[in-house]
């Protein structure tokens, strides 16, 4: 008869890849956001740059899972399996989000003025422009990678991209808020209401899909109850759950509704700072969490 076991394959630097890529889409759609209505540009250049940097790290760690210059080789050279392997997809996908993004990037530093376009010129605003809808394709993916593994429940699902993808928002823009605290003079304290107000929305919108994941998972058979059972452990539900998302919301709530700038400062940059900590746990503990249905 089948028996069910949790999978150790998977680990800490693919939990951190997963998070670095989330972070990085959703860093570099916010900062082509703000660079296009022209609002803290100081700040959304750095995230612009941010987003790219991020994912050649992540990738770089994805890389160095496979275990084999050979085999991170071959994602390139086999073009043939492009349209059935995500793995493959994604190889292409991120290289190609990386390159465009450091392009978008770039120019909006002093060291590439020589560059011939600008971040809002035609070609600047089309080049972000592909470049941001490649980096809605880069939050979905890793959801997309881990859900084509059918012998674990809890990752095949169509639940688990919206989740990833709504994280990987969350926290991109969470790293722009800590970026602004760096740099006081460019985002005052209505930018930084702003900010925590879309930061809020996105933390509702996400306990929503988690909320929504876990149940439809758990409706998936004895093997995805068993995976969901491990997942609501009491380091999920407090690292995750209180500490990563309700904690932040409530701290985003309460500076709203403050106009003294240093201590919005403190409970957005704590708030920010428990958001990317939460989303990082909240990717370990899906993939930690993964049973496998082994058949005998």
């Amino acid at each position: 008869m089948d028996r069910m076991e949790g999978q150790r394959e998977w680990g800490w630097l693919i939990a951190i890849y997963v998070f670095l890529a989330g972070l990085g889409a959703g860093a570099f759609v916010f900062s082509f956001i703000l660079i296009f209505i022209g609002k803290y540009t100081a700040v959304a250049r750095i995230g612009a740059l941010a987003g790219p940097l991020s994912i050649t790290v992540g990738s770089a760690l994805l890389l160095f899972d496979l275990g084999s210059v050979t085999r991170a080789y071959r994602l390139f050279t086999t073009p043939a399996t492009l349209l059935t392997s995500w793995m493959i997809r994604g190889a292409w996908i991120l290289t190609a989000f990386i390159i465009l993004g450091l392009a978008y990037a770039l120019p909006g530093f002093a060291l590439f003025d020589w560059l011939p376009w600008e971040q809002t010129s035609g070609f600047g605003v089309a080049l972000g422009t592909v470049t941001a809808l490649l980096a809605l394709v880069v939050a979905v993916y890793p959801g997309l990678l881990l859900g084509v593994i059918k012998s674990i429940p809890l990752w095949n699902t169509s639940a688990l991209p919206p989740l990833f993808f709504l994280s990987g928002m969350d926290t991109g823009l969470a790293t722009l808020v800590l970026m602004s605290l760096v740099i006081p003079s460019a985002v005052g304290t209505d930018g930084l209401h702003l900010l925590g107000i879309i930061d809020a929305s996105l933390i509702v919108l996400l306990l929503v899909a988690l909320g929504a994941y876990m149940e439809i998972v758990r409706q998936s058979g004895a093997t995805a109850a068993a995976s969901v059972r491990l997942l609501a452990s009491p380091f999920f539900i407090c690292g995750v759950i209180l500490s990563g998302l309700l904690l932040p919301l409530a701290m985003y709530i309460c500076s709203a509704y403050m106009s003294d700038a240093p201590f919005i400062r403190l409970m957005d940059g704590l708030a920010s700072l428990l958001l990317l900590c939460g989303g990082l746990l909240l990717r370990l503990s899906v993939i930690r969490s993964g049973v496998r249905i082994v058949v005998r």
